[in-house]
Parts: structure tokens; C-alpha cells; sequence
């Protein structure tokens, strides 16, 4: 048979396949198209931003941790109105959760204002819910201290939305506390955040077995894992009723004869509106932030100060890590088409949760 090689190639020809004929091979099939192309380049190059962002923040608190505070420049004052340079009135910003670093600060405020030989007056500006007890007793003395080195210089409070528990106590050391028509103050009264997960445990067969020494009982007294007794919960309502005695002794020397109602009626833990607060004496007016300086401006016999108002500069490193919060925040709610997920953290409700868990006793209102 006469081989047809205008067969299709590849293709036999019927019977015998003929001596020396060699089909033509089909071509190799094409490789399947590739997928996931663009993703794969998406993750790739999150990868590699992740990367990068992670070996410049180790960068950075490489440089802070060996910098210590050289990322800080200092208390620094902004003049808010220009006047007369040898009267000033100084405003001291009192805001957030009130805990060691804050205090740190407001201290380094009052050393600021205490040396200023020109301060001839001083406004803290509160805006708290208060946070732990020995924070907040530590600025209530620091107020009390500046008041005992530059006698004379009057201190007003002004409170702006909050100025509960701790904030407050700490407004009780001024001279004249005004409160915004919108304020919340009061909630005088003392909380011990607690959590018992010990039946958590027992169902998954875990038990606590923390030893303390002989003869200290309550060493571990308010642990989470175990159950708790009565007489260590005994013991737990003692230390907070002890600093909510505090509390009341720091209100009755703090308004005196200005405090027109009962004690029981004003330390129940209640938040008052600024109506309340004035009709029981726990502040003196309702006004705004220019109409406590204005009122300290008056009380100390000052016509045209200069009014500064001091602050902490950002450091290089919250600078970069609140720009690095923006970004994430950005592309958690995906800025752009089918993006629909926005996460939002409140930090102070995130100190709370880690740092408040432990057993101490707070000067703080969780009703915000």
C-alpha cells in the first residue's frame, strides 16, 4: 500500500504501517493558562510592605530603647493669647485615663508652671473618667503642693466632658472648679475589676495548684482560677472600702463649707449633670473654658496676661506608630470598591482591659 502523506499528521494508516514510515507526532499540548496571577502579586506585595514595616519599627525601637528620652523635647508652652510677658496664666491639660505616665506629666506641668516666676495664675483643664487610685491621689497632692510653693497664684479647674472618679478627686484640689453645661462629674465611689474563671476551668479539668508560703493566707487571695472564699472576699471589700474612704475625706477637705448636701447623697457612685453638681456644691459654676480663665484672670488681679498653654510634644516613635494606626485603619476598611469592613479600637477600653484586670482599686467610671 502506497502510504498517503497528506494524512492528517499523527494519523495511521490502515493495516500494515509501511517499512520506514515514522508519523508525524502531535505537538505538546499548550500549559493551561495561569491563575490567581494578580493575587498571587497582591500577597507578594503585602509581604513584602509587611516586611519592610517591620524591620523599620524594629529600627525605631532599636534607636528609642538606646535614645531613652531623646525623642522628647521637654514640656513646651504655646501662647494661646499675647499679652503682658511678665503675667502669664498657665493652662495644664488634665485628659485621658489617669495612670503613672499621666501623672509623670502633669507633673512635669506643675514643676513648669511652679518655676515660672510670671505664672501669676493657673487653669487645669480636666477632661477624665478617672483610672487609679494612687495616680489620681498623686495629682490631687500635686495640685495641693503647688498651691503650698507659689501661695496666692489661684487655681481653677475647668472641666470639659468628664471629669469623674479619679478626675474628680483630682478637681477637689482647686481653688474655683468650673463645669461645661454638658459635664459629667461625681461617680465618687471606688471598683475593683474582678473576673473568677474557675468553673471554666473545672469544666476542662484544669485546676490552679500556685503555691505561697506558710502562714500567708491571702498572699493569693483575688485569683482568678480558683474559687473564692469568704473571708477573702472579706478582705478584697476592706481594701476597697478603705480607699473610698480616701475618696470622701478628699471631697469633705476639698469642698468644705461649699458641699450643700450630704455625703451619703453625693458618694453613691452616681454621675451628676452640672445642674446636680452645682445644687449639692460639688462644683462652684457652670461655664466654659474661657470663663474659668476669665474668673482666674480676675482672681489674681490680671488685666492683659499672657495665656500659655502647656503640652508634650509627640516623639518621633508615637508619630510613627500613629501614622502606622492610620494606615492599617485605611486598609482594614478598604478604602475602595467591595471594602465594607471598618475596625475601630478604643484604646482607653484596651488599657482597661489589660491593664485594669488585675486586682486594684480604681477611681474610675466605665459608664463612657
Amino acid at each position: 500500500m502506497t502510504p498517503n502523506y497528506n494524512m492528517m499528521p499523527g494519523m495511521m494508516p490502515p493495516g500494515p504501517m509501511p517499512h520506514g514510515y515514522m508519523p508525524m507526532p502531535y505537538p505538546p499540548p499548550a500549559p493551561p493558562p495561569r491563575r490567581g496571577g494578580a493575587g498571587r502579586a497582591i500577597i507578594m506585595t503585602m509581604l513584602i510592605v509587611v516586611l519592610l514595616g517591620s524591620i523599620g519599627l524594629n529600627l525605631v525601637l532599636l534607636v528609642a530603647s538606646v535614645g531613652g528620652a531623646a525623642g522628647h523635647a521637654g514640656v513646651t508652652q504655646q501662647t494661646v493669647q499675647a499679652g503682658n510677658g511678665r503675667e502669664k496664666l498657665a493652662i495644664v491639660p488634665l485628659k485621658g485615663i489617669i495612670d503613672g505616665n499621666l501623672s509623670a506629666q502633669f507633673d512635669r506641668f506643675m514643676d513648669m508652671a511652679e518655676a515660672d516666676k510670671a505664672v501669676k495664675a493657673v487653669v487645669i483643664e480636666i477632661d477624665s473618667p478617672g483610672g487609679t487610685v494612687t495616680a489620681s491621689d498623686e495629682i490631687y497632692h500635686r495640685i495641693n503642693n503647688f498651691k503650698t510653693q507659689r501661695a496666692g497664684v489661684p487655681v481653677v479647674v475647668s472641666m470639659g466632658s468628664l471629669a469623674t472618679s479619679g478626675g474628680y478627686y483630682a478637681a477637689c484640689a482647686g481653688d474655683h472648679v468650673f463645669a461645661q453645661p454638658t459635664t459629667f462629674t461625681g461617680n465618687i465611689g471606688v471598683l475593683m475589676p474582678r473576673y473568677n474563671f474557675s468553673k471554666l476551668m473545672e469544666k476542662y479539668g484544669v485546676e490552679e495548684t500556685t503555691i505561697v508560703s506558710t502562714g500567708a493566707t491571702f498572699k493569693n487571695a483575688g485569683s482568678s482560677f480558683r474559687p473564692e472564699s469568704p473571708e477573702e472576699t472579706k478582705y478584697m471589700q476592706e481594701l476597697a472600702d478603705s480607699a473610698f474612704a480616701q475618696f470622701k475625706d478628699v471631697v469633705s477637705k476639698g469642698r468644705s463649707s461649699k458641699l450643700k448636701a450630704n455625703m451619703e447623697d453625693v458618694a453613691n457612685g452616681k454621675v451628676f449633670t452640672s445642674p446636680a453638681a452645682l445644687s449639692m456644691g460639688l462644683i462652684d459654676q457652670i461655664g466654659y473654658a474661657e470663663d474659668a480663665q476669665n474668673h482666674a484672670k480676675t482672681a489674681a488681679g490680671l488685666s492683659n496676661p499672657t495665656v500659655v498653654r502647656y503640652y508634650d510634644p509627640p516623639s518621633f516613635l508615637q508619630v510613627l506608630l500613629s501614622s502606622k494606626s492610620e494606615g492599617i485603619g485605611a486598609f482594614a476598611s478598604g478604602g475602595g470598591k467591595g471594602g465594607n469592613i471598618n475596625v475601630t479600637i478604643d484604646s482607653d477600653l484596651l488599657r482597661e482591659l489589660t491593664e485594669f484586670t488585675t486586682p486594684r482599686p480604681l477611681y474610675l467610671w466605665r459608664g463612657q
